[in-house]
């Protein structure tokens, strides 16, 4: 669904390597899925949740634009119609990255 799109996708959770490549098996996921044990990304990306001994990467999804700034931000992902939801939104930001004039980027 998203291969079409010419986006990346990567996932990024505080798991380590081996219970990612065991989920992704198990899921048949398309795409990597990046190992953050110790939170610094989930928490430059404002989706760590830290209660004390126990942190959590919350799920969130980022569209970030060649340029690197973040396009769009899912905070609330139903797994049911996410891909179709973020597939929508990656097809608009490239519809209005077509549509504006070299001289005005």
């Amino acid at each position: 669904m998203l291969g079409d799109l010419d986006a990346a996708v990567v996932g990024v959770s505080l798991d380590d390597t081996r219970s990612h490549a065991d989920f992704a098996r198990k899921h048949q996921l398309p795409f990597p899925l990046l190992s953050d044990p110790d939170g610094k990304t989930a928490a430059a990306y404002d989706s760590l949740l830290n209660l004390g001994l126990l942190r959590f990467a919350r799920r969130h999804t980022f569209i970030i634009a060649p340029d690197g700034h973040i396009a769009a931000r899912f905070d609330k992902v139903d797994p049911a119609s996410h891909a179709q939801e973020v597939a929508r939104t990656l097809r608009g930001l490239q519809g209005t990255a077509r549509q504006t004039p070299p001289a005005a980027r």
